[in-house]
């Protein structure tokens, strides 16, 4: 079952673990975040206005042995407005009772959905150098406002092992918005003279890129920028079931 309070949730899977917080942290440079155990404890307190990323979140649940989906979704809740968590706590309460989980969901989406939840397309063709999403039954994933903050967004089936390293695999769907400003940090959806997309992080330099994999069995490249298209950067992964 889910459990709808994130702080609880995550305290949990900390307690369970054994580790310590400074262990904790120390883990988590190993997944490429440099987080103190300060900040972790203000995470399971809910004691700070600054919420972990998606990407923080499931390295959180990786180090600590919890459920990745459960945290990520405890994590969503959580920055939902108050009559959308009323509404999970009543689907819950829904399922222990009636133990008709399938039904509820299926009954209560199009409450789910419409209240600060909107529509992406699902982009799986590239045709002419940019994506494009199927004509024949085109699909779509549900993501918070809050999360794409009102920019243009789309979602995309990744199709290698590029990013692994960051628990990105193939199968899996990434959400991505459309900004034209990202950061060393930040992993972007690129194409190389007109190839196939792909994932990396990326670093320019006078006229070149560095593009940076984060699978152990690849090396970076460098490329000339003007040959590449970045559409769009990842703001949440969505692991294949």
């Amino acid at each position: 079952m889910i459990q709808l309070n994130y702080h609880e949730l995550l305290r949990g899977y900390i307690e369970k673990s054994g580790l310590s917080l400074s262990e904790i942290s120390e883990a988590l440079q190993q997944h490429g975040y440099k987080v103190s155990k300060g900040y972790i404890s203000q995470l399971q307190n809910g004691k700070t206005e600054n919420p972990a990323t998606a990407e923080l979140n499931r390295a959180l649940a990786i180090v600590t042995g919890g459920d990745v989906d459960n945290l990520l979704t405890a994590a969503l809740i959580e920055k939902a407005p108050i009559e959308i968590k009323e509404k999970f706590q009543k689907l819950i309460k829904l399922k222990e009772l009636k133990n008709e989980y399938q039904y509820v969901i299926k009954e209560s989406s199009p409450v789910y959905s419409s209240a600060g939840f909107v529509r992406v397309p699902v982009f799986n063709e590239f045709i002419n150098g940019n994506l494009k999403a199927s004509d024949g039954k085109p699909e779509h994933e549900y993501v918070h406002e809050s999360l794409i903050k009102g920019n243009e967004s789309f979602a995309l089936k990744v199709q290698d092992e590029a990013m692994n390293g960051d628990s990105i695999f193939e199968g899996d769907t990434v959400i991505c918005v459309k900004e034209k400003e990202f950061d060393s940090s930040d992993i972007v959806v690129i194409s190389q003279n007109k190839e196939a997309p792909t994932l990396r992080r990326v670093s320019f330099q006078r006229g070149m890129c560095m593009l940076i994999p984060s699978n152990p069995k690849m090396q970076p490249s460098l490329v000339e920028s003007n040959n590449l298209k970045i559409f769009g950067k990842i703001v949440e992964v969505r692991h294949r079931l």
